[in-house]
């Protein structure tokens, strides 16, 4: 089961809108400027302008003094509900420490198919084995290493053959593909970035 997640940050309009989604704190704005009610808004709503929002919402407000983000809390509640497929917006492009904290939460959920979206990023892990990544209408690709992976690529310009990838290695930022896909073989899980 797939669901959305809108957290904090315009980044523009969802790309799915048959999904249910989750506001969390001023994602409720974001979501309702589409005319998506969300089915739950949740979090310690700090940072919503206009608390008449969650006006005839389902709201689950938190202390704003707790252990994890509000994000974390929304992507717990998901997968408590079966969802295994998380859209998840909102999350780039302001405090690199809650970004961060996302990334964090990407290699820990990692069993879990979450995609992050924002106006030029798509961002998600590819778990071990080999994959056919369509172009999907971004321009470059490039990997990361939450630990150490053996990485093959194949047709997209820079090709490599059972590279050994570490955490720290930046060789595989900006990539393109030669045609609508490229092909990636990895032995333990990475972080994929597709950017325009």
């Amino acid at each position: 089961m797939k669901i959305g997640i809108y957290c904090g940050v315009d980044v523009g309009n969802v790309r799915d809108l048959t999904l249910d989604y989750i506001g969390v704190d001023r994602g409720v704005s974001h979501l309702l400027k589409q005319n998506i009610t969300p089915i739950i808004a949740l979090g310690d709503m700090d940072s919503i302008e206009d608390i008449t929002l969650l006006n005839g919402l389902d709201v689950d407000q938190v202390s704003s003094i707790k252990d994890d983000t509000d994000t974390a809390l929304a992507i717990k509640y998901a997968i408590a509900k079966g969802y295994d497929e998380i859209d998840l917006y909102g999350v780039t492009q302001r405090r690199m420490d809650h970004f961060l904290a996302v990334l964090c939460l990407l290699e820990q959920y990692q069993n879990y198919a979450i995609t992050i979206y924002d106006q030029q990023n798509k961002i998600f892990v590819l778990r071990p084995g080999i994959h056919t990544i369509p172009k999907d209408g971004y321009h470059y690709f490039s990997l990361f290493a939450f630990k150490e992976s053996f990485i093959t690529l194949k047709e997209c310009h820079y090709l490599l053959n059972h590279y050994h990838l570490i955490s720290h290695d930046r060789l595989c930022v900006s990539n393109q593909m030669n045609n609508d896909y490229a092909i990636v073989e990895n032995t333990e899980s990475v972080l994929f970035i597709q950017s325009q």
